[in-house]
């Protein structure tokens, strides 16, 4: 029996294999217990010394990321299980004093606990850019091609860019080389509206030239930026104003006046212009208009989202008296209105002289008797007994068309 399983090949081969496995166990782990092995894929950690770097203002550019093979040595049993993990590979940083290119000394240590030792690290160098890394800001240019148009009616104010500047970030050496930032949009057609076209942002050089650059090193706070082209709808809106303190009847049709400026050229968004017929500059107090004072001044003031194309600062309204005349009145009737409940009110003055403005005709035929000058002491808080200074309206009942001008202000008495 035992002779046919010697005389079967197969059998005699699994045999064979089986002791030379044994044989070389007995000799690698008794006749000779140690021996080299090769840790392939070790990474170099370049920043573990980073505080030297750092004290030089230096960031490793390229070159940073290598890995080498480390020769180990030590006991079969032990360096069969040792890993990448285990060994630490480093640069000598001794040599590096600024930024450049360095061929750099490579040491192999291990960082654990096994015992075994390191033979060798191949490659036993590595060549690394070091450069400072820094910020440029760069005012952001635009470039604009293609043919577009903008209708007369329309106006096309100063072209901008947002944002209006952007951030280069990389190494000192390379961002040397750059001079300016330029976003190039493309238009075509009719434009009735604000344009607003992305585009994206190229570094140039001085020459204004595109910059190759490695985005692993250089970055920008933006890749994309917008070119905006404000453009607004022109309008001319006629100018109007309105009047306050009017005598009741009378007809503010019949003062003939004429304006410094009938209408303006304003600019703005359609939906914006679309909103108004005209431009309200503010009221005329007739109190205020006189023979001797015929011109009110307004400071031009337009709505939002309006601006003015015409160079006007102010517009005048200057009323045309001709034919009117101003005469000075002692008016007897003073009506106190409003007085407040469990109080006696009454004018220390008998008489107010008023100064009345009218036609000539409408004037000539006036007596102090057809004034009223009347006080309102809802106008002015009473809380106990005294005297009080109250402003008074003077007008005239019988609906002449004549107004008194200025202010007028009567001291009362209140009494509980």
């Amino acid at each position: 029996m035992t002779g046919k399983i010697f005389k079967d090949k197969r059998i005699v081969f699994a045999i064979s294999l089986v002791i030379s496995f044994v044989f070389w166990l007995v000799v690698s782990l008794v006749l000779r217990p140690t021996g080299e092995i090769v840790v392939s894929g070790v990474g170099v950690n370049v920043n573990v010394q980073s505080g030297i770097l750092g004290e030089l203002g230096l960031s490793a550019i390229e070159g940073a990321e290598n890995t080498v093979d480390v020769v180990i040595s030590g006991s079969r049993a032990v360096i069969g299980g040792v890993s990448t993990e285990d060994i630490s590979v480093t640069p000598s940083l001794s040599g590096v004093s600024g930024a450049g290119i360095y061929e750099l000394e490579l040491k192999a240590e291990n960082k654990t606990s096994k015992d075994f030792e390191i033979v060798g690290v191949y490659p036993s160098s590595m060549t690394v850019k070091f450069d400072k890394y820094v910020d440029k800001i760069l005012e952001l240019e635009y470039e604009i091609t293609g043919e577009y148009n903008i209708p007369d009616e329309y106006v096309q104010e100063e072209v901008y860019t947002d944002p209006g500047e952007i951030v280069v970030t990389g190494p000192e050496i390379d961002i040397a080389e750059i001079s300016g930032a330029v976003v190039s949009v493309e238009l075509s057609g009719d434009y009735t509206k604000t344009i607003e076209a992305l585009g994206e942002v190229v570094l140039v050089d001085k020459e204004g030239n595109p910059v190759e650059y490695n985005r692993n090193e250089i970055s920008t706070n933006v890749n994309y930026a917008k070119v905006i082209i404000p453009i607004h709808r022109t309008e001319k809106l006629p100018v109007s104003f309105s009047y306050t303190n009017v005598p009741e009847n009378f007809d503010v049709s019949s003062l003939k006046y004429s304006l410094s400026v009938d209408e303006i050229l304003v600019e703005g968004e359609d939906n914006i212009i679309e909103k108004y017929s005209d431009i309200f500059l503010g009221y005329v107090d007739l109190r205020d208009i006189s023979s001797e004072n015929p011109t009110v001044s307004f400071e031009l003031s337009l709505p939002e989202g309006l601006s003015l194309q015409d160079h006007i600062d102010e517009v005048e309204i200057t009323f045309d008296l001709e034919g009117y005349t101003e005469m000075s009145f002692n008016a007897t009737q003073i009506s106190i209105i409003n007085v407040p409940q469990g109080y006696r009110v009454t004018s220390n003055a008998s008489k107010v002289a008023v100064s009345i403005v009218g036609p000539e005709e409408v004037i000539n035929n006036l007596s102090a008797k057809d004034i009223v000058v009347e006080i309102d002491m809802s106008t002015r808080e009473i809380t106990q007994t005294g005297q009080y200074r109250v402003y008074a309206d003077v007008f005239l009942p019988g609906g002449e068309n004549a107004w008194a001008t200025g202010l007028y202000s009567i001291t009362v008495t209140a009494k509980k």
